[in-house]
């Protein structure tokens, strides 16, 4: 049935101790997450099963704004998806399912889900898109003196920065990214390193592992260069790997590559992406 946090205050809690149950850990990222003005309970409508009581399944519908096709779209990402081991094969996922679906029908445009059980979803008119990550013929770059800084949620100024950033930065790509996604954002950050340049007024978030740069996000109010991008970005490092879609960026030559991701990203029949390639940033996976 579909729930509501706002009218329950003791509903998130116990839908927690459920999902934690079946994915460890999620119940302390959504709670530290709070700190930092991310909150679960604010941003997702649940959908339970109870059964004395207890609730043994649960399904969340979280909007996303997403850039889509050069267009804005409404989007529901369903998540947190999970029964009580005892008492699954007796139907509950199915009746979850087929109620969010009517919901989201009539709410939104489209649906996404991430999982590593695909066929599950198949029924419902989801299929799985592939995802690219995509290397960067990277020429004789200028390194230049680099003014990026580690950020620190922790910091009152430097949250105030990511949250000012999420919530003004313009889209990473026309093809497909998300608008102003904030709750994601820090969920899916909590423990990866931001930087910001004060330079470019620009939050990046990238790793450095094996010689290889992979840029994973920039949020940034004005449309910088790849070229700046890297320039400021400090290292030892002979290849470069964007893991976001690259309309933006399309200065130089890129190579697809299969990206490996954690689980599969699944679309609605309605999604009708028109890129050649696909790439959700992690950032917001759900």
């Amino acid at each position: 049935m579909l729930a509501n946090y706002g009218t329950d205050p003791a509903l998130f809690v116990r839908c927690m101790n459920l999902i934690d149950g079946i994915f460890p850990g999620v119940k302390g990222m959504a709670i530290t997450a709070m700190k930092y003005n991310a909150c679960w309970d604010k941003k997702s409508t649940p959908f339970i099963i109870e059964e004395n009581g207890e609730i043994v399944a649960h399904l969340g519908v979280m909007p996303l704004e997403i850039m889509l096709n050069k267009k804005k779209r409404h989007v529901a990402a369903l998540h947190g998806i999970c029964t009580n081991e005892m008492f699954r094969g007796r139907g509950l996922f199915k009746q979850l399912m087929q109620e969010a679906m009517k919901y989201i029908e009539n709410n939104y445009d489209s649906a996404i889900l991430f999982t590593d059980q695909p066929s599950l979803y198949t029924p419902y008119r989801f299929s799985v898109l592939p995802e690219y990550d995509f290397i960067m013929d990277l020429p004789n770059m200028q390194k230049i003196a680099s003014d990026l800084r580690l950020l620190s949620l922790d910091d009152a100024n430097d949250l105030r920065i990511i949250h000012e950033l999420l919530s003004t930065h313009l889209p990473l790509s026309n093809q497909i990214s998300l608008i102003h996604e904030q709750t994601l954002f820090l969920l899916n950050n909590l423990t990866n390193k931001l930087f910001f340049s004060q330079q470019l007024n620009a939050v990046i978030v990238f790793e450095i592992k094996e010689r290889c740069l992979f840029i994973k996000d920039i949020l940034s109010q004005k449309q910088s260069s790849i070229d700046e991008i890297i320039n400021i970005i400090p290292g030892n490092y002979e290849k470069v790997i964007l893991q976001f879609c690259f309309d933006k960026f399309n200065n130089h030559n890129y190579t697809p590559i299969l990206a490996h991701t954690d689980g599969n990203i699944m679309v609605l029949d309605n999604f009708n992406y028109e890129g050649k390639f696909f790439r959700y940033p992690e950032s917001y996976r759900c």
